[in-house]
């Protein structure tokens, strides 16, 4: 039985957070880029050594950095550059690889950079974060060669303004040509581009504020190229958080619950997110008054059906055989078989969901308008 009283004072989800509280620009070299992306993490480092070790392979012609031939705009030295990491993805150390191990020298394109009067003698990059560390690798790795003396094209754009480069690079990162940016490195510059920059637009605040109601409930969100999506408080599925038919206040009764499920001991699961978003938006349509007791008695319920937690796969799987069941007896002409049976997923889900919650509460839970079947008692729990 979990303890809710836990001892618990930190957090993993308040690490994760922590990168998105900082009111100004914050700057690495390479290295550190490159050393703090792999956090000790061996997987990681194995990754990026064998990457190497292919690359060494593949051009095992070239000794020297002059051995290269890339395009030249402007030129600095790879020691110059520094990532402004609130202006950029989080650095995949997969995709850098994976750009080694596929290295092409007509492909290496100038770093898009731009120089900060704090920042004197360095240029920041606000665009190609990944060729540069691909380049840093390859000089320091596979060519143990001095950075200070390492050449790449960059292109200085005069503008220093980080809300219209951070828009752009939104932008140029789309499924037109490099790496595009996944829904959560969207999130990510949004936070970013409020927190940092000041950033007013209405759809980015909404952000900002669903991620302010995770961040209270102990939840990150996360891929699966982080490598953490089995931490507790690990949230991958994008789709409710970036769903407009749910709000800012439906994302907080949404944290509230899984925490007081769990307290965020465990990944949210799939399936949990769009059964507590859908329940608590059908509360909503439904007038049904939800304040933290009401959110407490749905936990409670869950908790009780659940040995003090909650487990939506198996919520699913009990629904699906209590519609299955119903169906055998119900079918027009039943013949004993499940021949045209469908899964309408959320619909199947809810219609057990909602009723799953009933049973072990006494306040009042919404009437759905389209249930699937009506569920048994005895195939609750």
């Amino acid at each position: 039985m979990m303890n809710l009283q836990t001892t618990q004072t930190q957090f993993y989800a308040d690490t994760v957070n922590s990168q998105f509280h900082k009111q100004q620009s914050h700057y690495v070299g390479l290295a550190q880029r490159i050393r703090e992306s792999i956090s000790g993490e061996a997987w990681k480092q194995s990754v990026i050594d064998d990457a190497i070790d292919s690359f060494k392979e593949k051009f095992s012609h070239i000794t020297k950095w002059a051995d290269f031939t890339f395009c030249k705009s402007g030129v600095t030295t790879l020691d110059k550059i520094e990532i402004d990491i609130t202006l950029q993805r989080m650095l995949d150390i997969i995709h850098a690889c994976n750009i080694i191990d596929h290295f092409k020298q007509i492909m290496v394109m100038p770093i898009c950079v731009y120089e900060d009067p704090a920042r004197p003698g360095k240029y920041i990059c606000w665009d190609g974060q990944h060729t540069a560390i691909v380049l840093h690798l390859i000089a320091s790795r596979a060519l143990g060669l001095d950075i200070t003396k390492c050449e790449i094209p960059i292109v200085v754009y005069q503008s220093n303004q980080k809300s219209e480069m951070r828009e752009c690079f939104i932008t140029l990162n789309g499924p037109e040509g490099k790496k595009g940016l996944d829904h959560i490195d969207k999130i990510h510059q949004k936070i970013f581009g409020v927190r940092t920059d000041g950033n007013t637009r209405a759809d980015w605040v909404l952000i900002e504020e669903k991620q302010q109601a995770l961040e209270g409930s102990k939840i990150f969100l996360t891929h699966e190229k982080f490598g953490n999506t089995a931490e507790p408080g690990a949230y991958t599925r994008t789709d409710e958080f970036l769903n407009d038919d749910y709000d800012l206040e439906i994302t907080q009764q949404f944290a509230k619950c899984f925490f007081k499920l769990c307290r965020a001991n465990r990944p949210v699961q799939p399936k949990e997110s769009w059964m507590l978003y859908e329940f608590f938006r059908l509360c909503k349509a439904s007038k049904i008054t939800v304040d933290d007791a009401y959110i407490s008695s749905v936990a409670k319920s869950l908790r009780t059906a659940y040995n003090n937690d909650f487990d939506a796969t198996d919520l699913y799987n009990r629904a699906k055989t209590s519609y299955q069941n119903w169906f055998l007896k119900n079918k027009p002409n039943p013949d004993g078989t499940l021949w045209g049976i469908s899964y309408p997923e959320r619909r199947l889900g809810m219609t057990f969901f909602v009723e799953q919650v009933a049973k072990n509460m006494t306040s009042p839970v919404p009437k759905l308008a389209n249930g699937l079947w009506p569920v048994p008692a005895k195939d609750l729990l």
